[in-house]
């Protein structure tokens, strides 16, 4: 077979329904927040129906890791305290230490994505090194290299206390490295790819399509692109293969939490676009940074530990 999936035993079945149902959401949320709210961004609907349907699900997912680490109810309760918990500090420091939380923020979410998204192949341990050097910088080092302005303003828009200005040395000579071991990285994907056609694997593109995403769009479509469609994605597949969910539904719980804080913000938007831009939205990415930290190291967990890929 020409393309080998890196899913061997993914059944075609569970795959089609689930690309049908998250599209077939997307397309309907899409045209719905675009009739109801016509000044949005058409991009920015996209980018929050995939939040809704794929990065929220993605974060929610987490509850059946801890429940496979720790299946007694009383034991998966004191899981879910410690989640939090590692949670908790983060939440009221952020406020008193913007800037270094926001950079520790960004240095386990770059360890998270390059961790989690690595192709769980038969590769060598150079070869793995050479993947996780590849993607580690790649989210918001190249924002920062091709969309310096851009990339500052979505900070400021975030938390305005936070200045990496003086920071730009460190994100280019971060960025370039990550550049330099994307390109060795696809020169030795593509010497496998040539050296056994048969059982060829051409996911070792993807460091090299998610640098181009990154130097080519501006950096919050950017960003959003790649959290929802590309790291939650393979995320959420992932776990499907790995962990049993009894059905759908017991997911619904988790995700209609955060979900239902959804039509309040649309509402505060529509009234006042200024509310949305402000405290509002920065509490929003205080809180979402905050759960970032127990989720990278839940799956770090989970990845030792074998109990998802």
């Amino acid at each position: 077979m020409l393309v080998k999936t890196s899913f061997d035993d993914f059944k075609i079945a569970l795959w089609t329904k689930i690309a049908t149902t998250v599209a077939v959401l997307v397309f309907v949320s899409t045209l719905t927040l675009s009739y109801f709210f016509p000044n949005l961004d058409f991009r920015l609907t996209l980018l929050i129906t995939g939040l809704v349907f794929l990065g929220m699900p993605h974060g929610a997912l987490d509850v059946y890791i801890i429940r496979r680490i720790l299946p007694s109810k009383k034991l998966m309760l004191i899981g879910l305290l410690i989640y939090m918990g590692f949670a908790i500090p983060i939440l009221f420091l952020w406020p008193i230490y913007p800037t270094a939380c926001f950079l520790f923020f960004m240095s386990y979410s770059l360890f998270h994505f390059a961790d989690s998204d690595m192709q769980d192949s038969a590769s060598s341990v150079k070869i793995k090194v050479i993947e996780f050097l590849a993607r580690v910088s790649l989210p918001f080092c190249l924002p920062m290299m091709f969309h310096e302005k851009e990339t500052l303003q979505i900070v400021k828009w975030i938390q305005p206390e936070v200045n990496l200005t003086q920071l730009k040395s460190i994100f280019l000579v971060l960025g370039s490295i990550s550049l330099f071991f994307v390109v060795i990285h696809t020169f030795l994907g593509l010497l496998r790819f040539f050296k056994n056609l048969k059982e060829a694997d051409i996911t070792f593109f993807e460091p090299l399509l998610i640098s181009t995403l990154f130097i080519l769009i501006n950096p919050l479509f950017a960003f959003g692109i790649y959290f929802c469609f590309i790291h939650s994605v393979k995320h959420v597949v992932n776990v499907l293969l790995t962990v049993k969910i009894p059905s759908p539904l017991t997911i619904l719980p988790y995700w209609l939490i955060p979900l239902s804080g959804l039509p309040v913000l649309f509402y505060l938007h529509s009234v006042n676009q200024e509310i949305l831009s402000q405290r509002i939205f920065q509490y929003i990415i205080i809180v979402l940074s905050s759960l970032a930290l127990p989720h990278a190291l839940l799956i770090r967990f989970g990845k030792s530990k074998r109990l998802i890929k």
